[in-house]
């Protein structure tokens, strides 16, 4: 089956999802969530997909799959997971019903999403991750903030994530990073602020002033992000620690770290100076006032500045190797719609 990056998504029959994913089975099983389970899906071409199977809630299932379909079906970025198909199937079934056969009514739903080798960020995270080198650490976080930037900035109206964390951040080829899960996700248009009685987000990762007043604005997704990318420079254990230190003595802490062993010496001033500003950056993210905390347009706009700073710094073949990261960071695979 074609899924062309750029067509829209394709109808999938159930019939078909039962096929590829071997019926549903728990080998095929990629995870589950509050709304449904994601199994992967292989076509005879070997060509794979993530397919979400939404649970059935009677009255409820309508109104989360056309939520998040809606969502999904208009975001075109390399930093957001892409939408290839759908499975919206009505099939009746005869059963038994107070001594009669009759015929019952049952509604088959799926979103079918780009295949993500590398599973989700939350992994990679953890304590019993060995690590990650520095390049590929900034890559993640350059890449999760140019995918929050879409969201925020570039979408008209803005959309907010409201439940951004690791397990939400999907990895493909390079360990790009992808934003998933907007089942949650809510357009915002003028009215920038607003009052919420849902519950949304994932402990954790909620600002203050939604866990006390249930304030939502764009300053929600941006908290979450500074909790996120201080987990992934420092893993679990050290965000926990940051809470007891001060901002500098946690820049530092984090500084001295091995965070940098692989780094040139010729680099290691720059990278050095890289490392520093994106704590900075997750430490503003995280502050308790929400107007105190960047935009995410600031935020890449810092980020950018590091690159330019490190970029004057290299030779000849480091320039060759850094533009190629730098265009896998913010391109899209156009061989195929599914990651490889």
């Amino acid at each position: 089956m074609d899924h062309s990056s750029s067509g829209s998504p394709r109808k999938i029959p159930f019939h078909l999802l039962q096929e590829i994913t071997d019926c549903f089975s728990d080998e095929r099983k990629l995870g589950s969530g509050g709304f449904g389970k994601v199994y992967m899906g292989v076509h005879n071409d070997g060509e794979k997909i993530a397919v979400k199977m939404l649970h059935y809630m009677l009255g409820f299932e309508e109104e989360q799959f056309l939520k998040e379909f809606n969502n999904l079906a208009r975001l075109q970025h390399p930093n957001i997971v892409r939408l290839v198909g759908y499975c919206y199937d009505v099939q009746k079934n005869i059963v038994e019903y107070e001594g009669r056969l009759v015929f019952a009514e049952r509604i088959y739903r799926a979103l079918c999403f780009e295949y993500m080798h590398h599973g989700s960020l939350d992994k990679y995270v953890s304590d019993e991750y060995p690590g990650l080198d520095w390049n590929t650490r900034y890559t993640l976080i350059k890449g999760i903030c140019k995918g929050l930037e879409y969201l925020h900035e570039e979408l008209k109206p803005p959309m907010y994530h409201l439940d951004l964390k690791p397990a939400n951040i999907l990895l493909g080829k390079n360990m790009l990073p992808k934003i998933a899960d907007f089942g949650l996700s809510r357009f915002f248009g003028e009215e920038q602020t607003h009052i919420t009685k849902s519950s949304i987000g994932t402990r954790g990762y909620l600002p203050p002033e939604y866990i006390e007043r249930n304030i939502v604005s764009r300053k929600f997704d941006i908290f979450s992000l500074g909790v996120i990318i201080i987990k992934i420079m420092t893993g679990p254990t050290g965000y926990r620690e940051s809470a007891e230190m001060s901002p500098q003595e946690f820049i530092d802490f984090v500084r001295e770290s091995n965070i940098l062993q692989a780094t040139p010496m010729h680099l290691f001033e720059s990278y050095s100076k890289q490392v520093k500003r994106c704590m900075e950056i997750a430490l503003s993210c995280v502050e308790v006032n929400r107007h105190k905390r960047p935009s995410i347009r600031e935020i890449v706009k810092q980020l950018n500045e590091t690159e330019i700073m490190i970029h004057k710094q290299l030779n000849e073949k480091e320039i060759m190797i850094y533009r190629t990261r730098l265009r896998d960071l913010s391109s899209y695979d156009q061989g195929s719609s599914m990651d490889q």
